[in-house]
């Protein structure tokens, strides 16, 4: 899995190296290679420009599509952004967005010379600061300046992607609608990359509230087959579709789906968070349908397992994390032994706290009493 600084799932694809070395960026593309040594030029829509190594001019450029960057290590950048990564770093969210609005500022109508791309991606970076910080209105309105400012970026369909899924987040489908009609448009008009038509599409077909069930995870299958070069999107497709297996009780087809995709190097962070939540409550399932007490604990000690690894590895990934830090508390209470009773409260406690709005809230309460 490709990591950065703090893990979310944009971090990803941006690529947030800050070490001021005299050595060469890297391009990490999604086939798991990696270009080495390159000297970033520009992040084009279609095309990453960059000099490869051993070479010195401008003329010597080449190119690579823009839809198979997985991410980019910068290893030297303005010293705005540098200073708001750390505080990113060290999750102070409101300092390292200031940084970023302070740089932002400084180039606003006249770009950076030096570093070209640099503006775009600190937009871009905006709209994962107010992901981490839960501010999914202001992701919204980052990615709209985004897509205004910096209309030729490659960060603009991720920031509309990003918006879609705030937008879901905030429960407000009618406008992820709209702003999955909106990218799908740009599509067409600027002939952007195919990965960016599955993002739509697959997108389109989850909002679609006539898909259900079996009719549902066929259309998902469609996209996972059909966007097989682009792992990001199949892997998305195919947690959903393992998700709706799930509800169904499809337990062991949704499990083989599953983990395929948690042992997936390339997959992103909030995939991987959705990918063990389901697994985790697949297992569950499989172990209050035991028929052995052996066989319940070993299913209730597997999904603990892959729960708690969505609430330490993917901590940011908020809609996955209240759900499993539950049921991560529930696996501690039938698992039963010497401190299982002080894990499974810790857990419980940190959802009514955390998440006090929540439905899980509610549930952690009343399992709380049990302890």
């Amino acid at each position: 899995m490709k990591r950065a600084l703090l893990q979310p799932s944009l971090s990803a694809l941006l690529g947030l190296a800050i070490a001021a070395s005299a050595s060469a960026d890297k391009i990490y593309l999604s086939d798991g290679s990696i270009i080495n040594d390159a000297q970033i030029l520009t992040e084009g829509v279609k095309t990453v420009s960059y000099i490869p190594d051993g070479k010195k001019k401008k003329s010597d450029a080449k190119e690579v599509a823009s839809e198979l960057v997985l991410s980019v290590e910068y290893t030297q950048m303005p010293e705005d952004i540098a200073a708001a990564q750390v505080d990113a770093d060290d999750e102070a969210f409101a300092a390292a967005v200031a940084g970023m609005e302070v740089y932002l500022q400084y180039v606003s109508g006249k770009g950076d010379r030096k570093f070209p791309w640099a503006p775009a991606f600190a937009r871009c970076r905006l709209v994962e600061l107010y992901k981490l910080g839960g501010e999914l209105p202001s992701m919204v309105t980052s990615a709209d300046a985004l897509v205004a400012e910096y209309p030729e970026s490659r960060y603009v369909p991720l920031a509309m992607v990003e918006k879609i899924d705030a937008l879901l987040g905030m429960g407000d489908v009618e406008q992820a609608r709209g702003a999955i009609d909106a990218l799908k448009a740009m599509v067409s008009s600027a002939g952007l990359p195919k990965r960016w038509e599955f993002e739509a599409d697959v997108r389109k077909i989850l909002t679609n509230p006539t898909l259900k069930g079996e009719g549902l995870e066929k259309e998902l299958q469609s996209i996972v087959r059909a966007a097989a070069a682009f792992p990001t999107v199949s892997n998305f497709a195919a947690v959903a579709r393992a998700e709706s297996l799930v509800a169904r009780g499809e337990l062991a087809e949704a499990e083989k789906a599953l983990r395929k995709v948690v042992g997936d190097q390339g997959a992103l962070d909030r995939t991987l968070a959705a990918a063990y939540t389901a697994l985790g409550e697949s297992l569950f399932r499989r172990a209050e349908a035991a028929e052995s007490r052996d066989e319940a604990a070993a299913a209730f000690a597997e999904a603990q397992l892959a729960f708690m690894r969505v609430v330490v590895n993917y901590r940011f990934e908020y809609a996955y994390v209240a759900k499993s830090a539950f049921y991560a508390g529930r696996c501690f209470q039938e698992i039963g032994g010497e401190g299982s009773a002080a894990k499974s409260r810790k857990l419980f406690t940190y959802v009514q706290r955390r998440f006090k709005e929540s439905r899980w809230a509610n549930e952690a309460r009343a399992f709380n009493r049990r302890n």
